[in-house]
């Protein structure tokens, strides 16, 4: 399946959105050709948006250490639901933009042969240097693993990182061995909170993200290339809340993602230490009333699918038999 391009021509926007990095503009728009939601221009240097401290600090570490505990526990809980639902023993494990690879020894924990990728050397190196994860470098289509190589493929917000998931996700299911599984996480560009924080949404992240998905164009993306998606949830603990929150301050007009940027670890920030005094104020004083809020909010909006993060588990179809 050959990338869509989207060309200008048949690019409608549908609203700016600034990178609070960088301090660039770029669109989101939706592509009348594929219909995918985009960001554009693509850079073509899309490695100098991701700051040094981007992926965390030597350690590892990018936030403080009992949101970093809550994480590792929810992979590991997230892992054992794959290989339950999987049933076969000492799976071979693809974790696709692995990161850090807290995700992947999880799955290693439970005796899987896994393997990482990431697009650069430095992106794998704590999951390769520190973790001892096998991590491959490169793009998924360039590193040509066999055909139905692999029981489990995980991309755990990834796919948004591509600008036309499509080519991606076909690469995903020919080499996942039929019945094997795809999981795959985005953010909920069809969620109530990314529908009215819209270019503040915490999620948007232009443009680092360059694709963003409801859960009706990822099903249809998922079903173009032969993966049934099976199990649905748009519950994400370690991010729900906080997302909650950082995009009602983005919305307020507050200095974007500053509370997102001071709970990074001090080797880990992302933004410069501008002072901001208006912005430093309202954060103090509208972070802990909206994080009462999003307690209840955002387990109400989870379990109507409404979710701003969403999950799927997808089934490789088996080939159709041919009749003698």
């Amino acid at each position: 399946m050959q990338p869509c391009p989207h060309p200008d021509a048949e690019c409608e926007e549908v609203f700016p959105a600034f990178d609070y990095i960088s301090g660039e503009t770029f669109q989101v728009v939706r592509c009348r050709r594929c219909a995918q939601v985009v960001t554009v221009p693509v850079p073509a240097d899309i490695g100098r948006y991701y700051p040094a401290g981007y992926y965390g600090d030597a350690n590892g570490r990018r936030f403080p250490a009992v949101m970093e505990w809550l994480q590792e526990k929810l992979y590991a809980w997230r892992s054992a639901q794959v290989l339950r639902r999987l049933q076969r023993k000492n799976a071979k494990v693809l974790d696709v933009g692995c990161g850090r690879g807290l995700l992947l020894r999880a799955f290693q924990r439970y005796g899987c042969d896994v393997t990482g990728t990431e697009f650069s050397e430095g992106a794998g190196r704590f999951a390769r240097e520190v973790l001892k994860l096998p991590v491959r470098v490169g793009l998924l289509r360039e590193l040509n693993f066999p055909d139905n190589s692999f029981d489990v493929v995980v991309m755990w917000h990834v796919l948004e990182h591509v600008s036309d998931p499509r080519p991606t996700v076909a690469e995903v299911s020919r080499i996942l061995r039929p019945g094997g599984l795809f999981l795959v996480a985005v953010p909920n560009f069809g969620s109530p909170e990314a529908r009215l924080t819209r270019a503040g949404w915490f999620h948007l992240d232009c443009p680092r993200h360059l694709s963003h998905h409801t859960r009706e164009s990822l099903a249809r993306i998922l079903g173009e290339a032969g993966l049934d998606p099976a199990w649905t949830s748009s519950l994400a603990p370690e991010y729900d809340n906080f997302s909650f929150v950082q995009s009602l301050l983005n919305w307020f007009g507050v200095r974007s993602n500053l509370l997102y940027n001071w709970l990074r670890g001090q080797r880990a920030k992302v933004i410069g230490d501008n002072r901001h005094l208006g912005s430093i104020v309202a954060t103090l004083l509208l972070a802990p009333v909206l994080g009462g809020i999003s307690v209840p909010a955002t387990l109400l909006l989870a379990l109507a699918g409404q979710g701003a993060t969403l999950t799927i588990t997808a089934v490789k179809k088996s080939p159709a038999r041919k009749l003698p």
